[in-house]
């Protein structure tokens, strides 16, 4: 009895030989063989009753043809009559119409005749000594003599001792030709400067008469 229950106790090797301990639940078999082996009987079941339901119409094919006799003989289906089908006309698309675009009219160029003008010359200034040397200068503006070596005029040397002898009152300095106030068109007032001369000899001259019959002496 010992002997029968240490052999039951003993572990039991996989019935598909896989190496593995079995379990007696899994019919000897480890639980990975014993699922695989499940899978595989489930895959066949199921083949099978295709293969049922596969092979019954082929028993129906087997069994004898019924005579025909008894089945009533099916009319011939009657012909369909066409319809024409008329296709509507297409209508042409008109070409679009391109309009000439008028050309514009030409506008009258109006030539104006040149108006006549009033032209009238102006004399022009006699040309002076004084102007030609102040040509550079601007109008009203005196020009100044930096040079008193050279004449005003001719820009001729003047030696040193005439510069003063040969200086006009207009406070430039001429040669000999030109030291005429007539030869170099001089701009001094030599009138303002004769009664300027005369009003300061005789200072009476300038007072107001009194009136009356009473007479002053001159002295």
């Amino acid at each position: 009895m010992e002997d029968n229950n240490t052999s039951q106790n003993l572990p039991i090797t996989c019935a598909n030989g896989c190496g593995f301990y079995g379990n007696p639940i899994n019919n000897n078999m480890c639980s990975k063989c014993f699922k695989e082996v499940s899978a595989k009987n489930n895959g066949d079941g199921s083949n099978a009753a295709t293969n049922g339901t596969a092979t019954a119409p082929s028993q129906k094919q087997t069994e004898p043809d019924l005579p025909m006799t008894h089945l009533a003989p099916v009319p011939a289906a009657a012909p369909i009559p066409s319809i024409p089908v008329h296709s509507a006309p297409v209508q042409a698309q008109p070409s679009p119409v391109t309009v000439p675009t008028p050309a514009p009219a030409p506008v009258p160029v109006v030539q104006q005749e040149p108006t006549p003008m009033d032209f009238t010359p102006t004399p022009m200034p006699a040309p002076s000594s004084t102007s030609q040397t102040s040509d550079n200068s601007a109008p009203g503006e005196r020009k100044t003599q930096s040079n008193k070596g050279r004449c005003f005029m001719c820009r001729a040397k003047i030696p040193l001792a005439k510069q003063a002898i040969n200086k006009c009152r207009c406070e430039y300095v001429f040669c000999d030709t030109h030291k005429a106030i007539d030869k170099h068109d001089c701009d001094y007032d030599f009138a303002k400067m004769g009664r300027d001369m005369l009003a300061k000899a005789n200072p009476k001259l300038n007072d107001k008469p009194r009136g009356g019959r009473s007479f002053t002496r001159l002295e």
